[in-house]
C-alpha cells in the first residue's frame, strides 16, 4: 500500500515515551514495537484492542471489571496510539492476524478469547479462520459484513481519506479534528463525549498517532475477501445509537459467522462494550465462565 509511506517516514523519528504505569509495556514483534497492557493474571486469557482514536487508556475500566475474572491483555494495532507504523505492516486481515498470533506466541498463550471490534473484527474473524483452535471465543462489536463495512466506509469516512498520499497527508494535519468529530457522531448524539475526546487528544498530543486513512485504503483492498467460520463460538454486540451505523444491516455479519449470537444494547453508540461495561462484562462471563 503506497500511501502508508507518509505515515511509515512520520514516525520513523519519532521517540516513544516510556510507559511508567504498571502492567503497560511495548514489545517487539515482525511488525514492529506494539504498545500492550497485560495484568499477567493466572487466569483464563482474553485480548482486547481498542477501535481508533481509541487507545488502551479508553478501556481502562473495561480492563478493570474483566481482570477480576480474567488475563487482560490489550494491545494497540499499528498505526493507533503508540504503536507506530513500520514498513512491513500494510492493515491487510493477513498481516494483522499474523501480529495478534506474534503477540500470543511471545506471551506464550495458546488460546485466547478475542474481545475486538468495529473493522479490527475482521482480523479476528481471519484469525479465527485461520486458526480455530487457537481462538476460543468472538467477542465482537459493531462489526457488520464486509459488504456493509464498505457501505460504511463511503457514507462515514471522507472520500480524500481514501485516496493514498493525500490521504495520508490530510490525515497527518487533521486526527486531532478527525477524532473530535467522529466522537460527535460515534456516540449517542444527547451523550457526553468529552471523556473520549480528551483522551484520544491526550494520546495525539503525546506522542501517539490514528492513521485513519492508511487503515481505510487497507480495508478497500479488503472488500472482497472470502471470510467465513462456523467453528469458533461467536457474539456480536451492537449499540443501536451509533448514529455512523444508523443504515447498517446488522445481520449482515451471519456471512461471516453465519452461527452467531447478535445482541442489542439499546443506549449505547458505537462502543458498547466500553460505554456499558458492566453488562458487558456479565455477557462475557455468561458465555465464557
Amino acid at each position: 500500500m503506497a500511501g502508508k509511506l507518509v505515515d511509515t517516514m512520520r514516525y520513523f523519528f519519532k521517540k516513544r515515551p516510556v510507559d511508567q504505569k504498571d502492567n503497560y509495556s511495548f514489545i517487539s514483534t515482525d511488525f514492529g514495537e506494539i504498545r500492550i497492557f497485560d495484568n499477567r493474571a493466572d487466569k483464563p486469557v482474553i485480548i482486547s484492542v481498542p477501535d481508533g482514536p481509541n487507545v488502551i487508556e479508553h478501556h481502562e475500566h473495561l480492563i478493570k471489571e474483566l481482570s477480576k475474572d480474567y488475563r487482560v491483555i490489550c494491545f494497540e494495532y499499528n498505526g493507533l496510539g503508540k504503536s507506530y507504523p513500520n514498513s512491513k505492516f500494510d492493515y491487510s486481515f493477513s498481516h494483522a492476524s499474523q501480529l495478534l498470533f506474534n503477540i500470543m506466541d511471545i506471551l506464550k498463550i495458546e488460546k485466547a478469547v478475542l474481545s475486538f471490534s468495529c473493522s479490527n473484527g475482521f482480523y479476528a474473524i481471519k484469525a479465527a479462520e485461520l486458526f480455530p483452535q487457537r481462538i476460543v471465543h468472538l467477542f465482537l462489536s459493531q462489526t457488520p459484513s464486509l459488504k456493509s463495512m464498505v457501505n460504511w466506509t463511503s457514507g462515514s469516512i471522507p472520500n480524500i481519506l481514501q485516496f493514498p498520499f493525500i490521504g495520508q497527508i490530510v490525515n497527518w494535519f487533521s486526527e486531532k479534528k478527525l477524532a473530535k468529530i467522529w466522537y460527535k457522531y460515534a456516540l449517542p448524539l444527547d451523550s457526553d463525549n468529552s471523556m473520549f475526546v480528551e483522551k484520544a487528544v491526550h494520546s495525539l498530543e503525546n506522542g501517539g498517532c490514528f492513521c485513519l486513512s492508511s487503515l481505510v485504503q487497507g480495508m478497500k483492498k479488503e472488500a472482497y475477501s472470502n471470510l467465513k467460520v462456523l467453528d469458533v463460538p461467536s457474539t456480536i454486540v451492537w449499540g443501536t445509537k451509533d448514529y455512523t451505523h444508523r443504515n447498517t444491516e446488522r445481520k449482515s455479519i451471519l456471512e461471516h459467522l453465519p452461527n452467531s449470537e447478535i445482541i442489542e444494547f439499546e443506549n449505547c453508540g458505537h462502543f458498547p462494550e466500553l460505554e456499558d461495561s458492566k453488562r458487558y462484562v456479565e455477557l462475557v462471563k455468561q458465555r465464557f465462565p
